[in-house]
């Protein structure tokens, strides 16, 4: 039997807008109406967009030999550690005394590039109790990391505070903070409200920043950078930042977990959000990040909201990607599994330009519960010149349930192929919906297009380079 993608011009009374979709259907359920099942071919005749490669900061660094030990704290009070009064050197390690702090203040530290500092817990250290926090100030290769203590997963606990866990404020370039549990935080968990100009220089802006390794636990907003570009102007760039391995879970209302206004090359990995946003109704982006770069191995479960809001632009003339690949998206209240757009007032040339944008080998399912909007693997807007690609996307049960994998709202046509749809899991060959596995014979196996930028799936597993399966499931 012969299946066919086709991009088909309808209007949806959806908040009185019309829009153009992505609707896969079979030929049979034409003449025959009777097949539910959608199919798969490629479309020849628009150009594909082939993602570029570059460094994987996920890749763990090298360890550090430290060359001396320096103890700080007592255990309790206020910890204030000052980079300008007291003399770090290359590879220190800097341990702070377990105990619970009212707050802990480290500033001034700016080391030499290959000569990292390394704050570590020394037992568990708690910030707890309201407008208690930790203050970081000016920092230059800089690791703050609680697996100090053997046995001891996440050595720095910030807790039972209606304000603001962390403050970050002033510089910040080569910094990692990893290792760290918030729970019962009512403002933010970190903010680095970043808006310096920048002017092209390696001074203007923040880099190489790294999130790792932290929960989250009935909280608000884990992480903002601030950012925006306005009147030509670009403000607050960041370039390089990970976040990865965060488990986020059990927030009514939080919204956005993580903001971030103007980010070169993001690389956002291996997130688990749960039970979030089952009071908000706004529309939510989980990740609403505004610049270019990679948003991937994330699992998306229980919530309302697209995963990621990815608002396109390029620092710069040349055009780079927004890629959001290997992603599991299941059981949203509201809205689809991602969003892609760009905004022409933050495009100036000479200064700004706009990204192409590629969503591939995701797997959806679940979406839009409320049934008061409408699902798709991901809404296509404006892209500012750019480019969409929507390929190797596996679906089920999306309501009003329109079969749609791509939906168009604004002048960009999507290229789509080889993307999946049933009504459900079962059709679509999964075994279950926790593993998100596929059956031996699942029209999703080894059916997707050649993939050279992404060799592993979801869990690691290889793909093969000729013949990858569809969705984000090996």
């Amino acid at each position: 039997m012969h299946h066919v993608e086709k991009i088909i011009n309808k209007t949806i009374p959806l908040k009185m807008r019309t829009l153009t979709i992505i609707f896969l259907f079979s030929i049979s359920s034409v003449f025959l109406l009777a097949s539910c099942k959608k199919g798969i071919i490629e479309n020849p005749d628009i150009s594909v967009i082939v993602p570029g490669s570059g460094a994987d900061t996920s890749k763990a660094p090298a360890p550090i030999v430290y060359k001396r030990t320096v103890n700080i704290g007592t255990g309790s009070g206020v910890l204030n550690f000052d980079g300008a009064t007291f003399a770090v050197q290359c590879n220190d390690l800097i341990k702070i005394k377990g105990g619970s702090y009212t707050s802990i203040n480290i500033k001034n530290v700016l080391s030499a590039d290959g000569c990292p500092i390394t704050f570590k817990n020394d037992g568990l250290v708690e910030v707890a109790g309201n407008f208690n926090a930790m203050s970081l100030e000016n920092l230059k290769n800089v690791y703050i990391s609680g697996d100090g203590t053997p046995g001891l997963a996440k050595g720095f606990s910030f807790r039972d505070n209606s304000y603001r866990a962390v403050v970050i404020t002033g510089s910040l370039n080569n910094f990692t903070f990893q290792y760290a549990a918030f729970k019962n935080i009512g403002d933010l968990d970190i903010t680095f409200k970043y808006n310096d100009v920048y002017n092209g220089t390696e001074g203007s802006y923040s880099k190489n920043l790294r999130f790792l390794n932290m929960s989250c636990d009935n909280t608000a907003q884990f992480l903002t950078t601030g950012g925006y570009i306005q009147g030509g102007v670009v403000y607050g760039l960041v370039k390089n930042i990970e976040i990865a391995n965060i488990d986020f879970q059990n927030a009514s209302d939080v919204g956005t977990v993580v903001f971030m206004g103007n980010v070169e090359d993001y690389n956002i990995h291996h997130n688990k959000i749960n039970n979030i946003n089952t009071s908000n109704n706004n529309h939510n982006g989980i990740f609403q990040i505004a610049g270019n770069g990679r948003f991937h191995n994330n699992l998306v479960t229980n919530h309302q909201g697209n995963a990621i809001r990815a608002w396109g632009h390029t620092v710069g003339s040349t055009p780079k990607n927004i890629l959001i690949y290997n992603n599991i998206v299941l059981n949203s209240r509201k809205y689809s599994g991602f969003e892609v757009q760009s905004f022409s007032d933050r495009i100036t040339p000479g200064i700004t330009t706009y990204t192409n944008a590629i969503v591939f080998n995701n797997t959806c399912g679940n979406l839009n519960q409320s049934n008061d909007w409408q699902a798709a693997v991901v809404d296509v807007y404006g892209m500012s010149g750019g480019k969409v690609d929507v390929y190797n996307n596996l679906g089920f049960n999306f309501l009003p349930n329109q079969k749609m994998i791509a939906l168009q709202w604004a002048e960009v046509i999507p290229n789509t192929s080889y993307n999946l749809y049933n009504e459900t899991a079962a059709q679509d060959g999964i075994t279950d919906q926790t593993s998100l596995n596929l059956t031996s014979n699942s029209p999703a196996k080894s059916k997707g297009r050649p993939t050279p930028f992404v060799i592993t799936d979801f869990y690691g597993k290889p793909r093969s380079a000729t013949a990858p399966s569809i969705g984000a499931v090996e």
